[in-house]
């Protein structure tokens, strides 16, 4: 059973009550330039005659004759003045929600992203999970890294990302992450550099892709801005692979008391398929990642204070295949009938908590994606119909809490 460690869930949603987001404070203070990965590889290329042929490994050009920054003094003008106090106060803010969420006597999870390749005005799949003082992240789909902004997370402190799969929903702001966690200062962490990113055979080549494409983006910010901001070499992602997950679960992460268990579970065709379990001082959150119900699933399900699962009403999918045979859109008919093979129902998610002693359900990565209360209609009575715990459709921003002091 779950623990009985309280568990608070709060909606997601907008900027922060005073309305200075990271992305108002950057601004305010001038701005930040985008980079993302570091290093240098040999890329495979086709030839003329469609044969492969090898790269030699790419080194930036760098232009010569730049300008030197002018050395002006500051002047105490109106406008500086504004920008100083906007930037000051977000300063502030974001300090004390680091504070708040990096505070080793409660587990936070915040779901970044609760969308699907379904386009919706929600960022894809992307789930963090604040616990014991450190900051992991579960995927991070197209539009993650924007939300994690939007909700002022502090990126800066984001120790591992985990990924489930390689499907692009899932890994499309890997790169955003760790660039903008290097521009705001990740790389003066020793223990984050290079960042790990953690995934199943394959993780190499996916890591090692980021890596090679922002190779220039990191030479140039180095060259402009100074090594004692950007130290050369240190905003590359590190591939952590698992190559030794099954359904009873594998340690895969075990740091200052934090471990993460990596579980087997299907999403055929799609392999390897994980899905996670995060452990603190006696409380537990599992992440499905995609899946049906398999073993695996049940396993890291099994007694978890919050399970983050993703969802599907195959009903309406059928339906909405349906339409478009009726409309002449074969293309589409088959595509929504063949993703009812690989994502869990309602139905089968409901008796699979209840049978694994879940205390609360967050339901993300929705199928079909909707509007929030389209959503919470849809999915809400399909799911306490045979699940008695506390659910959470999730939006873009929502919280749940393990107080790990009561």
């Amino acid at each position: 059973m779950s623990s009985s460690r309280n568990t608070e869930a709060s909606p997601g949603g907008g900027p922060t009550p005073s309305g200075l987001s990271r992305r108002s404070f950057l601004v305010a203070g001038a701005g930040a330039a985008g980079l993302l990965v570091g290093g240098t590889l040999g890329a495979a290329v086709a030839g003329d005659d469609g044969s492969s042929a090898t790269e030699a490994p790419y080194e930036p050009v760098l232009r010569t004759g730049t300008p030197p920054v002018p050395d002006e003094v500051c002047a105490d003008s109106i406008r500086v003045r504004g920008i100083e106090t906007r930037a000051g106060a977000a300063q502030q803010q974001l300090a004390a929600i680091a504070a708040e969420l990096l505070d080793p006597a409660k587990i936070t999870v915040v779901t970044c992203g609760t969308g699907s390749p379904i386009p919706s005005d929600r960022a894809q799949a992307s789930t963090a999970v604040f616990v014991g003082g450190q900051f992991l992240l579960f995927d991070a789909g197209d539009g993650a890294m924007r939300s994690i902004d939007d909700l002022d997370l502090p990126v800066v402190d984001v120790s591992a990302i985990f990924l489930t799969h390689f499907h692009s929903d899932h890994i499309a702001d890997v790169g955003e992450v760790v660039s903008r966690s290097w521009i705001q200062g990740r790389s003066e962490s020793d223990s984050q550099r290079p960042l790990p990113v953690y995934g199943g055979p394959g993780i190499d080549r996916v890591v090692d892709g980021f890596n090679l494409a922002y190779t220039p983006d990191e030479v140039y910010r180095t060259a402009h801005h100074g090594e004692a901001y950007f130290p050369p070499g240190t905003l590359a992602a590190g591939a952590q692979r698992i190559d030794a997950a099954t359904a009873q679960g594998v340690v895969v992460y075990d740091q200052a008391g934090v471990v993460v268990r990596a579980y087997e579970v299907d999403h055929s065709p799609v392999a390897p398929s994980l899905g996670y379990r995060v452990e603190f001082n006696g409380s537990s959150v599992g992440i499905s990642g995609d899946t049906i119900a398999t073993p695996g699933f049940r396993a890291l399900a099994a007694g978890v204070d919050v399970l983050v699962s993703d969802v599907m009403d195959k009903a309406f999918m059928l339906d909405t295949s349906c339409a478009f045979e009726r409309i002449g859109d074969a293309r589409n008919a088959q595509l929504f009938r063949d993703i009812r093979t690989y994502h869990i129902g309602t139905g089968e998610l409901a008796q699979l908590s209840t049978d694994s002693g879940v205390g609360k359900l967050v339901l993300t990565h929705q199928v079909p994606t909707l509007p929030e209360a389209q959503a919470q209609q849809l999915f809400e009575p399909q799911i306490t119909a045979a699940f008695d715990g506390d659910v959470v459709v999730a939006n873009d921003g929502s919280r749940v809490t393990i107080d790990l002091g009561s």
